[in-house]
């Protein structure tokens, strides 16, 4: 699996994202969120798929 690091206050806490949000990348940002740390670590495909189905969202609005 290839993985991606991404900054945590980028996405948690931003509630736009979480129709489109992998259960797997919310996870790992709010284990992240809640040790205190900048950054989470997570599956590149999912989040991938993520930013995609975020643009494709948008388009809709």
């Amino acid at each position: 699996m290839e993985t991606t690091k991404i900054k945590v206050s980028d996405y948690y806490g931003i509630p736009v994202y979480y129709s489109v949000m992998p259960q797997s990348v919310f996870d790992a940002l709010e284990a992240s969120s809640l040790n205190g740390e900048e950054n989470a670590i997570v599956n590149k495909a999912e989040f991938d798929k993520m930013i995609e189905d975020y643009k494709l969202k948008m388009e809709v609005v």
